[in-house]
């Protein structure tokens, strides 16, 4: 029997394609070779706004005025509370269930868009902003805060539909305002300082982790790689985060896994072996220990909960 294709992957490269008006042409500034698009969810094709899986090889910030359902990320539902923001990192499978049309604000960028070619701390500061946003996926906005946002969001829409004289280094200044003030809306919230030196290396700690799990699972690698002792790792990731860097790693692990059973015909073999694990069966033993199903109970469930195709 023929596999299922894997779970398809939007490019940045084909972001035109995902694009169009009430009358089917693609709106003005939306080109392939411009690290940066914003544009509405009425103007995204089905194909963007599915309600089937999928994932992307770019970032995006999601401004949701309207709407009422369910956005799953990474296999998580969360419930829709508009005014709100999500923020989809690269590879993070998600999918809509709407009971109530989608009306706000997408903004799509490659990794690169928030690196200006000198790079410094302030174009690292937005990737770390970003990821730790990424870490409670929707933020929830009051109406204190809605007014500014609101007009932030329309010069960034300005500048960007300005034409041939538009300015990426304007627009990459907007997105490092947005994401500040999102990031104190974030910190007022959860009340921790995130801006904190503590959290900052939580953090770059976390992106090591993405970009790396497949091949390193050493806790002592990554402290050697970020040049702190293991022991300062840590006692710091589990002060910050609740969760010792081991957890952390294995969760990255999971959610591959879980990616793989959901969306792919794969195996359960091939998938241990996809993901660096030397035994099918010590595979299975881990998935089962850190989630409480096995892989095939949870790859049923799953695509039964969400209509998954088999």
């Amino acid at each position: 029997m023929d596999k299922k294709k894997d779970i398809p992957f939007h490019k940045y490269s084909e972001t035109p394609n995902h694009i169009s008006n009430l009358k089917g042409y693609i709106p003005d500034g939306i080109t392939a070779d411009f690290p940066f698009v914003m544009t509405s969810f009425g103007n995204k094709t089905q194909a963007a706004n599915t309600i089937h899986a999928h994932r992307h090889d770019y970032y995006e910030i999601l401004f949701i005025e309207e709407g009422a359902g369910q956005h799953i990320i990474d296999y998580e539902p969360y419930e829709l509370k508009p005014p709100s923001f999500f923020f989809i990192s690269k590879g993070q499978i998600h999918f809509w269930q709407l009971t109530k049309p989608l009306k706000g604000k997408a903004m799509l960028f490659p990794r690169e868009f928030l690196i200006s070619p000198a790079t410094n701390a302030r174009t690292e500061s937005d990737i770390l902003n970003f990821n730790s946003l990424n870490q409670a996926p929707q933020l929830c906005i009051d109406k204190h805060d809605l007014p500014s946002l609101d007009e932030l969001l329309k010069a960034i829409d300005e500048e960007f539909n300005r034409g041939t004289d538009r300015s990426l280094s304007v627009i990459r200044a907007y997105i490092h305002i947005l994401l500040v003030k999102l990031m104190r809306i974030y910190n007022e919230e959860h009340v921790e300082n995130i801006l904190d030196p503590t959290n900052t290396m939580v953090r770059k700690f976390r992106q090591l982790v993405s970009d790396n799990f497949l091949k390193i699972r050493s806790v002592q690698q990554y402290a050697q790689m970020m040049g702190i002792s293991t022991t300062h790792l840590r006692d710091t990731v589990k002060a910050i985060t609740g969760y010792s860097p081991g957890q952390i790693i294995r969760q990255e692990l999971v959610f591959e896994a879980k990616r793989k059973l959901a969306n792919t015909a794969l195996t359960i073999a091939e998938i241990a072996y996809s993901l660096n694990f030397e035994e099918p069966s010590y595979f299975s033993r881990f998935f089962t220990r850190e989630t409480g199903v096995s892989p095939i109970q949870f790859r049923e469930e799953t695509r039964k909960k969400y209509q998954l195709p088999t």
